[in-house]
């Protein structure tokens, strides 16, 4: 859910917080005011400077009209294709539905025009089982109405949960395959941005607005055959003062798309700063450096701006529907008396004249809502414009075809003259860089931040391609590898872990390798290697507890612990070759030495790579490279380096100063 930081009086600032969700708890359409709130012409947010740049004539020219046509035709095969008995069954129960209020209105009249026959009949010869037949028939229609009413509302709420679930699925599965440089890059990750605020609702929106309209077109076209046979020149009269209307509202139709469209970095800048004032983790600090109110101004001034655009935009819609519906009205009114002056010199009965003008008046709401829905239709076509952008970032880090042995012996690792620099970037990380890792060897990376140690990482876990040069493995360039057997190779503890607070401790874990899910015995190892056995066990249920203290007879592991556990769920994967990215980070000194005595102890015949700050955890690598600015300056054992007295020496006596 949305939670809005508050815009009023800096005096009292968790009260307007309150006033902002209320008003937004308000609105009829809720998620459609989460895209208009997060966008509203501005580049640079921030409190002091607001520089406003408008883009949206960019936006315009990024989204052609045969483009909206191509995002709308992809989304209807995708509805039909997620939901192929739901949707067909709606678009029929539609059209029944547009045209049963006529066979009703017909009824009506005929039933209207029995009672003014009978009137003049004598007392006595009004015979009122004849009109019985006719009631009976205006009942049973209105009961049918009702039911294909009740038809139409239930395929309505299928096609949203077969469509919702299908975007959902397939939003996820492109997030979880996309490179890891499309968030990283200004435009596409504005594209992802936009994507991420409108797959669960307006792809629906599209998909059930195309039946109804196609519902206003059965309902148009049978009110014109009713309204044709009475007059051809009234009828003409009608459809040319509501032509106007189609002009206008079709101009209409981009405005709030242009609001959401102007700037997607502002947005996750609003929804940043919202989530931080309502994040424990962050309260702590929030408090302190009293940076509260700093961020509730920074929400504010976005929420602001959108407001004045919204405002502006909903002005200028009111003002041109009154006057294109004021014109309307004088077709409709010439069509009415044309008619009563019809039914006053006996050209038509009573009856006729009520069913002419409940047609007239069905065809009028008819038009008017199609051209309505068909304005709504362009505008959320450039949001699904929006999403297919999204769908169709390409992917350039694909897999080969070439598939490892998996026998379990760690594969030789060579870096050949490889050059690298990350997207958008001229200075590459790595130059000509060239690094032999032999089968079952265990090795320290070590440098200062930003000299190329992660970037390794993130390279031979192919994260990357590499700009120059060759990873081999066994001989076989990386790029040629099917991921799912390389993988299978790496066990990998990232500086950032994730943290499955909504498992168990014996989940998280396990999660390490999912198809070992199960294995106690392996688990006990990876806890054991992990140094975590005392502290699970201290827990309420043990293992099956569940890492969050939001669930029932939940815990929140410490920042120590819950490396440990990532830990865990490394060894637990059991992989011939181990990275370690700065492993240790959260754990103190005692229990680092404990882990590593085991981690050496127990990876004999494994291939590690351990990138770590603390010395204390790489002195008894095998073999240490020191990394500076792309290129290994020094390479050899722990004591090796100290003897070359360079470098890691300087860096190991300044570390080991501070404990002494």
């Amino acid at each position: 859910m949305l939670r809005q930081a508050e815009p009023e009086t800096i005096g009292e600032p968790s009260k307007n917080y309150k006033s902002i969700l209320k008003f937004l708890a308000d609105m009829t359409d809720f998620a459609h005011y989460k895209e208009q709130l997060m966008d509203n012409e501005t580049t640079e947010m921030n409190v002091e400077t607001d520089e406003m740049v408008d883009d949206t004539q960019a936006s315009e020219v990024k989204h052609s009209r045969l483009k909206v046509a191509k995002a709308v035709w992809r989304l209807l095969r995708l509805g039909f294709e997620v939901s192929p008995v739901a949707l067909p069954v709606m678009f029929v129960v539609v059209a029944l539905f547009s045209v049963l209020p006529f066979a009703i209105t017909y009824l009506e009249s005929l039933v209207l025009d029995e009672i003014i026959r009978l009137l003049g009949l004598p007392p006595e010869n009004r015979l009122l089982e004849v009109l019985f037949p006719f009631i009976l028939l205006v009942i049973a229609a209105n009961i049918g109405s009702r039911l294909v009413e009740t038809l139409v509302s239930y395929t309505d709420q299928i096609n949203r949960y077969n469509l919702a679930r299908g975007l959902t699925l397939r939003y996820l599965h492109k997030s979880a395959t996309l490179d890891i440089a499309h968030y990283e890059n200004l435009e596409s990750s504005n594209t992802i941005q936009k994507a991420n605020d409108s797959y669960q609702w307006k792809p629906a929106e599209v998909v059930n607005r195309t039946v109804y309209l196609s519902g206003n077109l059965v309902t148009i076209f049978t009110s014109m055959s009713i309204i044709l046979s009475f007059s051809l020149p009234a009828f003409l009269l009608v459809v040319l003062t509501t032509l106007p209307a189609l002009i206008a509202y079709l101009k209409l139709g981009t405005g709030t798309w242009l609001i959401w469209e102007a700037n997607a970095t502002d947005r996750r800048r609003f929804f940043q700063s919202s989530e931080l004032l309502s994040n424990e983790h962050t309260l702590m600090e929030l408090r302190i450096f009293r940076t509260r109110q700093y961020l509730l101004n920074v929400v504010q001034e976005i929420y602001d701006r959108f407001i004045s655009k919204e405002r502006k935009d909903a002005t200028r819609r009111t003002l041109i529907e009154s006057l294109v519906g004021s014109l309307s009205i004088i077709g409709t009114t010439v069509f009415w008396i044309a008619a009563i002056v019809a039914a006053l010199s006996g050209q038509i009965t009573v009856g006729l004249l009520t069913f002419y003008m409940g047609a007239l008046m069905q065809f009028s709401a008819a038009l008017g809502e199609f051209f309505r829905n068909l304005s709504s239709y362009y505008e959320d076509g450039l949001y699904l414009a929006d999403l297919f952008d999204y769908f169709d970032l390409p992917t350039t880090v694909k897999p080969g075809i070439q598939r490892l042995s998996l026998d379990g012996k760690p594969p030789h690792i060579e870096f050949r003259n490889v050059t690298f620099a990350y997207p958008d970037t001229d200075r590459p990380v790595l130059k000509a860089f060239n690094l032999i890792i032999e089968p079952g060897t265990h090795v320290a990376l070590v440098g200062v931040n930003g000299a190329g140690k992660s970037t390794l990482i993130k390279l031979l876990c192919r994260f990357y391609d590499v700009t120059d040069g060759q990873i081999l493995i066994n001989g076989v360039d990386l790029r040629d590898l099917d991921f799912e057997s390389w993988y299978r190779q790496i066990g990998v503890l990232f500086q950032q872990f994730i943290q499955y607070g909504q498992f168990s401790a014996r989940t998280n874990i396990e999660l390490g390798d999912v198809d070992g899910m199960g294995n106690a015995e392996q688990v006990k190892r990876a806890i054991y290697k992990a140094d975590a056995e005392d502290f699970l066990n201290a827990y309420a249920h043990g293992l099956d507890t569940v890492l969050d203290k939001s669930y029932e007879g939940g815990t929140n592991p410490s920042v120590g612990q819950w490396q440990r556990i990532a830990l865990a769920r490394a060894f637990f994967r059991d992989a011939p070759i181990l990275i370690l990215d700065e492993p240790t980070s959260a754990i103190d000194a005692m229990a680092e030495y404990e882990i590593f005595e085991r981690l050496y102890s127990f990876s004999k015949d494994k291939t590690l790579l351990i990138v770590s700050h603390r010395f204390s955890t790489v002195r008894n690598a095998q073999l240490i490279y020191v990394i500076d600015d792309g290129r290994i300056v020094e390479s050899g054992s722990h004591d090796e380096l100290m003897t070359l007295n360079g470098q890691y020496a300087e860096a190991f006596e300044a570390q080991a100063q501070g404990y002494r």
